[in-house]
């Protein structure tokens, strides 16, 4: 008797969009054994988030799509004005979120940049009470762990998240540092670039270290995304004011991006700070 074996969801999105093969096969070359544990986490997590969610394959590949030829043409506004989307237009209507978090996951998969985030996560996981600042999906959350007591906040949390990390305390609300409550870690990946004031925000985290506690965060240059706000332009402005706040570097790793014909720099640093 015959055994039928199972299409992944990402395996159907792969066969059915060329775009994203191409993708995948480039994001796969030379990539360390550390991309491949990556990988099989995120194609996991994406398989429940879309079950859960109730996306088919042709609505994710559509989804994808649609955002990836919108960066481009921010990229393409960016060459000629130097200028992010929202400096360009204020009133830029958002993504929807089930779009953004398709895209964002897929991200992982098919390109190099955004899988090395994960890998240096990994090297960085929570060894007491953890916070992290912005769950998106949620899919960072199987990089980090969570031991007892652990937070994780954000304006809008898929279900999917509370059901995949119900080890997590997650809390749908703006995070306020408050007297007394402390974290042995902190962590805020892929977020700064979206605040108005990201020093003010860091000072909020340094508030909620415990003593010698450690701040993980990403810096984010030239990715003149839809809901970007601020662009580090120099990795020495950034880490002189971390220092002035009282942060102490013990880990920098800059990770480029990779997508093809888009040579603006763009680039993303990894950071460990000690309190």
């Amino acid at each position: 008797m015959m055994i039928e074996s199972r299409v992944s969801f990402f395996d159907a999105l792969v066969t059915t969009s060329r775009k994203l093969e191409l993708d995948y096969e480039q994001a796969l070359q030379d990539a360390p054994e550390s991309a491949a544990r990556v990988r099989a986490t995120v194609a996991e997590f994406l398989e429940g988030y879309a079950a859960f969610n109730k996306i088919s394959p042709e609505a994710a590949v559509a989804s994808y799509m649609a955002t990836v030829r919108g960066y481009a043409k921010d990229i393409r506004a960016f060459i000629q004005t130097g200028k992010y989307p929202l400096e360009l237009d204020p009133a830029l209507p958002m993504l929807p979120r089930l779009d953004y978090d398709v895209f964002l996951i897929l991200t992982i998969l098919v390109t190099k940049h955004r899988c090395a985030i994960m890998e240096e996560l990994l090297k960085f996981p929570a060894r007491g009470k953890a916070l992290v600042i912005g769950v998106g999906s949620g899919v960072e959350l199987g990089f980090i762990g969570a031991p007892a007591g652990s937070d994780a906040y954000d304006l809008y949390i898929n279900s999917h998240a509370r059901r995949t990390f119900p080890e997590w305390n997650l809390r749908e609300e703006f995070y306020r540092p408050l007297a007394g409550r402390l974290y042995q870690a902190v962590y805020a990946i892929e977020l700064l670039e979206h605040l108005d004031d990201p020093y003010a925000f860091l000072a909020d985290c340094r508030d909620s270290l415990e003593p010698a506690g450690k701040l993980v965060v990403t810096t984010a240059t030239n990715v003149p995304q839809f809901d970007h706000r601020c662009n580090f332009v120099s990795d020495d402005d950034f880490e002189r004011r971390a220092a002035a706040l009282g942060l102490r570097l013990e880990h920098k790793q800059p990770i480029p991006h990779d997508y093809a014909r888009t040579q603006i720099g763009a680039r993303n640093v990894f950071y460990v700070f000690a309190k």
